[in-house]
């Protein structure tokens, strides 16, 4: 099943680089040596995830000829601006160095002031995420959509990162729900997954149904945050796009955080 038909604006680059983004990981990353090294950042990063951004870009560059690039490893500093490729080549490097199944291959494409589309592969898992602005969320072809409407305490939160720069009424109602999920087996439950991309995708379909991300480099939540939002989530900012966004599936949980429109920026 095609998410759009050949009517679609960005048709051509939408089909293009969801294949690429398959054949990148053949040709790169499957049975290939990976070689560690540290970023100034402290971060880790691996031989592959340079040689599959320079494959991307490339082949990229070749199909779509005056394109824009911002990438984690090599383009890093460019600004947005028309038709700019935003990629990160493996979200999750340090989970994917431990052979975790848990990261993953994001791009998304902006244009015209707003990403047009994004694409998140999960290879170990076999599930490519397509979002189109306007036209849905779908996994492996077929679309999902999710209702607002999951009961607090049945709800699974995943965050990353320590609350550490969150609203003060914000972090300590959640640290309430945290310390309840310790003492009853129907509070609200939580896990963490450090990887944006996995993040994203486990809210889309479903596993998890509220989502805090403090990342504030484009390529670790641009692809992901069109996805969620397609997807139906609610969706809330409280630091014009700084840092830590809040995408839920529940707005009883909202009403008890204290989420209001006023926070919404979708």
């Amino acid at each position: 099943m095609k998410e759009v038909d050949k009517k679609y604006r960005y048709y051509k680059e939408l089909n293009f680089v969801k294949s690429l983004i398959q054949k990148a990981y053949k040709k790169c990353i499957y049975n290939k040596k990976r070689d560690v090294s540290i970023k100034v950042d402290k971060t880790v990063v691996t031989n592959l995830d340079i040689n599959t951004e320079r494959f991307l870009i490339k082949n990229l560059k070749n199909k779509f000829k005056n394109d824009n690039f911002l990438t984690e490893e090599t383009n890093n500093k460019t600004k947005l601006g028309d038709r700019t490729w935003i990629i990160d080549p493996i979200d999750g490097t340090s989970l994917f160095i431990r052979n975790s199944a848990f990261y993953d291959m994001q791009i998304a494409f902006y244009d015209k002031n707003e990403t047009q589309f994004s694409i998140i592969f999960l290879p170990m898992l076999n599930e490519i995420y397509v979002a189109i602005k306007g036209h849905g969320a779908y996994l492996n072809g077929q679309k999902i959509h999710r209702m607002c409407n999951t009961p607090m305490k049945k709800c699974n939160v995943n965050f990353n990162n320590i609350p550490y720069n969150w609203p003060l009424e914000i972090k300590e109602k959640y640290e309430k729900l945290y310390n309840d999920a310790k003492e009853d087996f129907f509070a609200p439950k939580f896990l963490t997954i450090d990887c944006s991309g996995v993040q994203y995708a486990l809210l889309a379909k479903g596993v998890t149904d509220f989502l805090v991300e403090p990342a504030n480099t484009k390529w670790d939540y641009m692809p992901g945050d069109l996805l969620a939002k397609e997807a139906g989530a609610n969706y809330y900012n409280f630091d014009n796009e700084e840092f830590t966004r809040y995408y839920s599936f529940s707005k009883e949980l909202d009403n008890y955080l204290g989420l209001t429109n006023e926070n919404n920026k979708k």
